[in-house]
């Protein structure tokens, strides 16, 4: 009888565990969804257990715990790395809208050391040429491809520069530091870095490539092929997350409130930051820009894929459609 209520009690803890939602994602303004979704208890609200893990580099260590099963869900950005991985026979898929670049809605942004624009070193963008730039991964990421569309605004190549392996949370450091000279920077860490003048804005990120899809969610191959009610229900209390963002940032219903329940979980000092950050692209229903992403991948396949990659192959966008049928209701 002993034994019988142990191996019950050994099956409700697997039952248990095997409920949690394993979330890998990167501690920045467009991981609003997911915060808000967590703090608000939305994911609760759908009977969901969810697990965050941040990461301050989201790319290269987010696709490896994906590909092993170690993460359910990954939020951050598109790299050649997690192509590559498709390529390789991974079967996640990019499920939803997690950053996108449109007017008004900069949150990314390059931003050059405000010593070289006081001194006359930085003027216009043809002289980038020469600089130390920082990229979160130097083997294929969204901001190198946004980089390379400001250097050729400029008649520059992407080898007129050279490039500093550093994450979002470590560039304001960089560039006081003088170990780079710019960088395309993300909120709230790209309006703390002008605020405290260690450096100048100088082009908004849908300047250089308006759409952009540069962040995404995807979802592991066992979430979504052994776990698909709950990767629903994953997705429906995202959108609302989203929602929530949305209504504070751009129509200031509950701004302060959104803004005190954000700043619980992602990590940076100074209210004013938080007043003057620019908005995240973030569609209110997870939709992504199809099209933008098939240009993107087309370019990592001249560069860095081991071979070509169709884009139903990359996006499942089952998820989001299930998500906006609900919220509409």
């Amino acid at each position: 009888m002993r034994l019988y209520f142990l191996i019950l009690i050994l099956l409700n803890m697997n039952m248990l565990e095997a409920k949690v939602i394993r979330v890998g994602s990167s501690p920045t303004a467009s991981s609003a969804g997911i915060y808000l979704a967590q703090e608000r208890g939305y994911f609760k609200e759908q009977g969901l257990e969810v697990e965050i893990t941040d990461f301050n580099n989201s790319g290269a260590p987010m696709t490896l715990l994906l590909s092993k099963g170690e993460l359910d869900v990954g939020a951050g950005n598109l790299t050649a790395g997690l192509f590559n991985a498709i390529v390789q026979g991974q079967k996640f898929k990019i499920v939803a809208d997690k950053g996108h670049l449109e007017k008004n809605k900069d949150y990314l942004s390059l931003v050059v050391k405000a010593e070289h624009v006081k001194n006359g070193r930085y003027k216009t963008l043809k002289d980038l040429k020469g600089f130390k730039m920082g990229l979160t991964s130097l083997e294929g990421v969204s901001q190198e491809i946004l980089t390379e569309k400001f250097l050729n605004q400029a008649g520059l190549k992407l080898e007129d520069v050279s490039f500093v392996k550093v994450s979002y949370a470590e560039m304001n450091i960089a560039l006081k530091s003088g170990a780079i000279d710019a960088t395309i920077q993300i909120e709230p860490f790209l309006t703390k870095v002008v605020s405290e003048g260690i450096a100048i804005k100088v082009a908004g990120g849908s300047e250089g490539y308006p759409g952009q899809q540069s962040g995404a969610l995807f979802y592991s191959p066992n979430f979504i092929k052994e776990r698909n009610e709950e990767a629903r229900k994953f997705m429906l209390a995202y959108a609302k997350g989203v929602r929530d963002y949305n209504e504070a940032f751009e129509k200031g219903i509950n701004k302060q409130v959104v803004i005190n329940d954000l700043k619980k979980l992602i990590k940076i000092d100074g209210d004013q930051v938080w007043e003057k950050m620019a908005i995240v692209g973030l569609n209110s229903f997870g939709k992504l820009n199809v099209k933008e992403l098939k240009d993107d991948i087309a370019w990592y396949e001249k560069r860095y894929l081991k071979a070509k990659l169709a884009i139903e192959d990359v996006i499942d966008e089952s998820f989001i459609n299930f998500a906006a049928q609900k919220m509409k209701k």
